[in-house]
C-alpha cells in the first residue's frame, strides 16, 4: 500500500501519478469540512436560477469577511473559517512576526486559493536540482484534470500553457480597458521587460455566470478545489487521522496519527507521501527525525499590494455582472530591479474594495464622487522571488509547539520601491498610475507562498525523502529549495506528480 498523506494540491497530485502507475493508494486526511448547514444553503443557492441572487440571500456567504488598506485579514469560503480549524493532534502555531497558518481542511488550502496558475521560468529556478522540462510531465499531467481558464497571449513565450484547447472567462470592462492600452503599447513595455496577459485560473470558465460573488466561494464550485478531484479518484480515503510522525523498518513504512477522538492509530505500508501542507509536513519531518529545537528556514515570497488609478474611469463597475478574481497578469523581467520574475496580479471592481475607501474618506464620504474613482481603482497583488525575501525560522519544541519568527531581509524594500517606481515611469503608456503612498508589505507567509524547510539538492533528494529515509517522500513546497514570484500550487502539483510517477517506478 502506497500512503499519501493530505488531499490538497500535492496530495492529489502526488496520488494521481500513483495511480497512473498502477499502484494501491490510501489517503489519510484531517478532512474537515464545511459545516453542513452551510452547505446546505450554498447547495440552494447553486441550484436557484443565478438572477434571483440578491444580497440578502447571499449575505450568509459574505458573513466575516472584512478588507482594510493591507487586504482581507483572513480569506474565508462561504462565510466559514473551517479551512483553517485544528483538530485533535494538529501542531500548535506560534507566530512571531509571520502571518501565516496550516490548513486541516478536505482540499487543503485550495478551499480557499485565488486559483491563479503559472508555471515557472527555468531563470526562476536555476538554483534548483531539477529543470522545467522535468516538470513539464507534471504541467501537463495537472491539465488532465483541473478547469484551466486562459488565452494565447503575450504571456506564452515566456509561461508555457501546457495545452491547446483553451477558453477563458469574460474579463470585466476595466480589464478590457487596461488590456486594450497595454497592447497598444506592447512594442514598447516588453522592450522594457513588462509583459501581459489575461489571467490563467483554475475555473470552469464555460459555466461561469459572473456574480462576481468569487471571494467569498463560488456557489457553484467552479473555482477549482482539490477534493472535486478525490471524489472521482480510485483511492482508499480515510479521514479524520492527523499525521505525527513516521518511522522506517526494513521494506516499510509506519504512518503514527491521532484519530479524531484524540486516540492513537497506525498504519503501515511500502511508502508514505508527505503533502500536509507546509507547516505541518515541517512539523512531521521534524518530529520524525527527532529535530526538537532545531531551527529550519523557510523561503517565502514577499507578497504586496499597490493600489492604482487608471487615468480613464469606468462607470457603473459596482454594478457590472463580472468575475472578482484576478483579471490580468503582469509580469516583469527587468535585471535592474531582479534577476528573476516580479509577478503582479491585476484585481479590478469587486465589493471588498468599497470599505477601505470608505474608511479612508471618513466624513468626508458624502462629498466625495466614490462611484467614480471606484471606476478607476485597481489592485496590483504583487510577489518578488524568495531570494529578495523575508524568510521563516520553524522551531519544533517538544511540547509539540511549531514557533515561527521572521527574518528581515534588507533587500525586500528596496526590490518593491523599484517596482513602483518602474510603474510610475511606464505610466504614459499604461494609462495607470501607481498611488505608492498606499503601497502595503505583507508579513512573512501572508500570501501563502512559501517553502524548503527541507529543499531537495540539499535537505531532501530529487524525489523528497530527507538523509537516511528511503521510503518516506515529502512532496509539497516544503521541499521546493526557492519560491519564484509567479503562483506556486501549480508548480507544488507538477512536482508531486513527479516525484509520485519517479517514486513508483523505482
Amino acid at each position: 500500500m502506497y500512503y499519501v498523506v493530505g488531499s490538497g494540491p500535492a496530495g492529489i497530485s502526488c496520488a494521481q501519478a500513483l495511480l497512473a502507475a498502477g499502484k494501491e493508494v490510501t489517503i489519510l486526511d484531517s478532512g474537515v469540512q464545511l459545516e453542513p448547514d452551510r452547505r446546505a444553503a450554498v447547495e440552494a443557492l447553486a441550484a436557484s436560477d443565478p438572477t434571483t441572487w440578491t444580497k440578502e440571500n447571499t449575505a450568509f456567504m459574505r458573513a466575516g469577511m472584512s478588507s482594510g488598506k493591507s487586504g482581507i485579514p483572513e480569506k474565508l469560503v462561504y462565510g466559514s473559517n473551517y479551512t483553517y480549524r485544528p483538530v485533535s493532534g494538529s501542531t500548535s502555531i506560534t507566530c512571531e512576526g509571520p502571518d501565516t497558518k496550516p490548513s486541516y481542511a478536505l482540499g487543503g488550502l485550495s478551499t480557499v486559493w485565488g486559483s491563479a496558475v503559472m508555471p515557472y521560468r527555468q531563470q526562476d529556478i536555476a538554483n534548483w536540482p531539477i529543470t522545467v522540462s522535468d516538470l513539464e510531465p507534471g504541467y501537463r499531467a495537472v491539465q488532465k484534470w483541473m478547469p484551466f481558464s486562459a488565452q494565447t497571449d503575450d504571456l506564452a513565450g515566456l509561461f508555457p500553457l501546457y495545452r491547446d484547447d483553451l477558453t477563458s472567462l469574460p474579463m470585466s470592462r476595466q480589464a478590457s480597458a487596461v488590456l486594450s492600452d497595454l497592447t497598444r503599447n506592447r512594442t514598447s513595455l516588453n522592450a522594457k521587460g513588462v509583459h501581459f496577459g489575461q489571467s490563467r485560473l483554475a475555473v470552469n470558465a464555460t459555466k461561469c455566470v459572473s456574480c462576481g460573488l468569487c471571494m467569498y466561494g463560488c456557489p457553484r464550485s467552479l473555482i477549482y478545489s482539490t477534493d472535486q478531484t478525490l471524489s472521482a479518484m480510485s483511492v482508499k480515503y480515510i479521514s479524520g487521522v492527523t499525521l505525527q510522525s513516521v518511522e522506517e523498518s526494513g521494506d516499510s513504512v509506519t504512518l503514527n496519527a491521532i484519530n479524531q477522538d484524540g486516540s492513537k492509530c497506525q498504519f503501515t505500508g511500502e511508502r508514505a507521501f508527505l503533502g500536509a501542507g507546509l507547516l505541518n509536513t515541517t512539523a512531521i519531518l521534524l518530529r520524525s527525525l527527532g529535530l526538537y529545537d532545531t531551527p529550519v528556514n523557510i523561503v517565502d515570497s514577499q507578497y504586496f499590494l499597490l493600489p492604482l488609478l487608471r487615468f480613464r474611469g469606468i462607470s457603473g463597475v459596482s454594478k457590472e455582472r463580472l468575475h472578482t478574481l484576478a483579471q490580468l497578469f503582469v509580469d516583469i523581467l527587468d535585471e535592474s530591479i531582479s534577476p528573476y520574475t516580479v509577478h503582479l496580479q491585476t484585481y479590478t471592481y469587486n465589493d471588498l474594495f468599497r470599505d477601505p475607501v470608505m474608511a479612508a474618506l471618513g466624513p468626508l464620504a458624502p462629498m466625495f464622487p466614490v462611484e467614480t474613482f471606484l471606476g478607476r481603482l485597481l489592485l496590483f497583488q504583487g510577489y518578488l522571488h524568495s531570494d529578495h525575501s523575508p524568510s521563516i525560522t520553524a522551531n519544533l519544541s517538544r511540547s509539540n509547539t511549531l514557533t515561527l519568527t521572521s527574518v528581515p531581509n534588507p533587500e525586500t524594500k528596496k526590490r518593491v520601491n523599484q517596482v513602483a517606481q518602474k510603474l510610475t515611469k511606464l505610466v504614459g503608456q499604461t494609462g495607470v498610475m501607481p498611488l505608492r503612498p498606499l503601497l502595503q508589505m505583507g508579513k512573512p507567509g501572508r500570501g501563502f507562498h512559501s517553502g524548503g524547510s527541507f529543499p531537495m539538492g540539499t535537505k531532501t533528494d530529487i524525489l523528497g525523502r530527507p538523509s537516511g529515509l528511503q521510503r518516506v517522500h515529502a512532496v509539497d513546497s516544503s521541499v521546493l529549495p526557492s519560491i519564484p514570484a509567479s503562483t506556486v500550487t501549480y508548480t507544488v502539483m507538477a512536482n508531486a506528480y513527479r516525484i509520485g510517477s519517479l517514486a513508483a517506478n523505482e
